[in-house]
């Protein structure tokens, strides 16, 4: 299968909480949030039906000597800064600064011989184009958004039980991103180091839109919030660089596989739906709660327009018997639990600073398509005023 596998990390990597939506004005809201996680490509059939499978080897004459089943497993350590800031009562700004500390990615692969005879190079083929481990580090892709107050009263100010918020963002690519295939640009063993790239970006700018809201209400002095969200994202179609294959064709020869199919080629990753609920109780009156909620995202397929009509599709779905086995239209549901210590009251609180420290875990529970991350995060929150 191709190294082309972006990382879903991102779309559930931003803190699941946070005390307001929105923030007074001329306050500032400064977040960082130290993650780390682990997970499993799932393919259609679910959790025991781990990474991409029945991908064809064919040998010269397009015979399909064997089908391989690739296990792909990805790692991160991350930190998110979240920088918030108050324009007005109604309208805060946001800035979202990613970076991996490590992010590294583990393959296997299985087989099931069809013709023996044609089948001989298959494991040189895999780990001349498959090395067993990357790591890379480094920025993730930047975002600037908008929180627009659109009904009732922000919940800081303790006036309206309900209020309804819209949201815009802006995703752009800051990330590394895959490098082109080089033929002349090979390690010691005479790998091409495009194999060993692990991008982190995909070199596309995100645009989405979002409607929000929360239900506040107060039961003996105790906090019971209920929030829920509405994201409908869309991808920017970009030139990228071409992820060299010899599993799609019977080509095996990196320079022969580049020509047919382009050094590059035209990408833009499917629409994305984002749907998520969460519930908040206060157990200590403005000191300590716990919080509860979903996620779930399910996106469209990719665009993909290369010079080879057969590798676009090979690329967007494939199928065995009628059933698919690998697909760009992604689902995924997540459950996260977090507690939060809060020291925001403006009486109760203490030091010179106000600020929040979140603790929290979270992991799927239905996937299809993509990595299966599980991961647990710690966060803290300070608030600043700037007079």
């Amino acid at each position: 299968m191709n190294r082309f596998i972006y990382l879903f990390i991102f779309l559930f990597s931003i803190a699941y909480t946070q005390t307001f939506f929105t923030i007074p004005r001329s306050v500032w809201r400064i977040s960082i949030i130290n993650s780390i996680g682990s997970g499993n490509w799932i393919g259609s059939g679910g959790l025991l039906n781990k990474g991409i499978r029945d991908i064809s080897y064919m040998a010269n004459d397009s015979t399909v000597a064997a089908y391989v089943h690739q296990m792909n497993k990805m790692n991160y350590n991350k930190r998110d800064i979240h920088i918030e800031y108050g324009l007005s009562g109604r309208m805060t700004f946001s800035l979202l600064l990613p970076s991996y500390k490590s992010l590294s990615n583990e393959i296997d692969w299985s087989k099931e011989i069809i013709v023996d005879s044609l089948s001989y190079p298959l494991d040189s083929l895999l780990n001349f184009y498959y090395p067993d481990k990357r790591s890379t580090s480094g920025l993730g892709d930047a975002s600037l958004g908008m929180k627009i107050l659109l009904y009732g009263y922000p919940s800081w100010t303790g006036k309206e039980p309900i209020s309804i918020y819209g949201g815009v963002n802006l995703r752009f690519p800051a990330a590394k991103r895959l490098s082109p295939y080089k033929p002349q640009s090979k390690n010691e063993n005479g790998i091409p180091s495009q194999f060993f790239d692990l991008p982190v970006g995909n070199g596309m700018t995100r645009y989405s839109y979002s409607l929000f809201g929360e239900l506040f209400k107060y039961f003996k002095k105790r906090l019971v919030n209920i929030t829920w969200r509405i994201e409908h994202g869309k991808y920017s179609r970009e030139v990228v660089n071409t992820p060299v294959s010899f599993l799609w064709g019977s080509e095996t020869n990196p320079d022969s596989i580049i020509s047919k199919i382009g050094n590059s080629f035209l990408h833009q990753l499917g629409d994305e739906l984002l749907l998520s609920a969460m519930g908040k109780l206060e157990l200590f009156p403005d000191r300590l709660s716990i919080t509860t909620g979903i996620n779930s995202i399910r996106t469209e397929r990719d665009f993909v327009l290369s010079e080879n009509l057969n590798w676009d599709n090979w690329m967007i779905s494939r199928t065995r018997n009628g059933e698919i086995v690998h697909d760009t239209k992604k689902t995924q549901v997540r459950q996260y639990i977090l507690a939060t210590f809060h020291n925001v009251h403006p009486i109760k609180s203490f030091g010179p600073v106000l600020f929040d420290i979140e603790v929290g875990a979270s992991f799927p529970y239905f996937t299809r398509h993509t990595y299966t991350f599980a991961n647990t995060w710690i966060g803290v929150q300070a608030y600043f005023q700037a007079w």
